[in-house]
């Protein structure tokens, strides 16, 4: 090996032969290529893997909610209320809109979380804060005095809609309604269903919708009992 001598503050240091220089910059290029390619391949594995392992249905809610902006409770500043054809139950009650209640039929439901018409569910209608709101009723009548109504409120803001959806469901649990299958229509629309017997032994079946502020509760009784 040829040896140079560099007297530094008195030490001999000893630098290789050009040729070993040389060698050894190429394994120390060669290694940081591996070790650059590798960190990037990892960082890419770990990208995809997390990816896949989301459950799959997260991947079209992500979609779902980046496209979803309509508001689908109000177009062009129109409140949008269905036919009565279109309430749950119309083949077999056969709806028509009403101006108010049926004479003896008990108070409607107002501000959530309030269920529950002809007193089917009493206990909701206890007196409770009212946040800032809007609220859009339409109430429907059927045979053997079957009665609906479809509401839409429209709140200040999203975290107070939320926690006025959590008050409905314990209302209705309350009740005596127990959750249900959707059906492909309320499942599509992202809707939940709640159904059961109530105390006058009617049953009574509410869904649930919820779009940022804006809340829809659709509620139907069964016909029967109104003397």
């Amino acid at each position: 090996m040829a040896e140079v001598e560099d007297l530094l503050e008195g030490v001999t240091v000893r630098l290789s032969a050009a040729e070993e220089i040389r060698a050894k910059g190429r394994r120390r290029r060669a290694r940081g290529r591996a070790v650059r390619v590798g960190a990037g391949g990892a960082a890419l594995l770990a990208a995809a893997g997390a990816w896949m392992l989301l459950p799959p249905g997260d991947r079209g809610t992500r979609q779902t909610v980046a496209t979803a902006t309509a508001n689908p409770f109000r177009t062009d500043g129109v409140i949008q209320m269905p036919r009565a054809d279109e309430l749950p139950g119309y083949a077999r009650w056969h709806w028509t809109e009403s101006a108010g209640l049926p004479a003896g039929a008990g108070r409607r439901s107002g501000p959530l979380p309030q269920v529950g018409l002809a007193e089917a569910c009493p206990a909701s209608f206890a007196m409770t804060d009212e946040p800032g709101q809007e609220r859009y009723s339409l109430l429907y009548t059927g045979r053997d005095h079957a009665l609906a109504q479809y509401r839409v409120i429209a709140y200040d803001d999203t975290a107070t809609a939320r926690s006025q959806v959590a008050k409905v469901r314990e209302q209705m649990t309350e009740c005596g309604l127990r959750a249900v299958p959707p059906t492909a229509r309320e499942s599509e629309e992202g809707s939940r269903a709640w159904s059961g017997t109530v105390q006058d032994g009617r049953t009574m079946r509410v869904t649930v919708r919820r779009w940022n502020s804006w809340v829809s509760v659709a509620e139907v009784l069964d016909g029967t009992p109104a003397d």
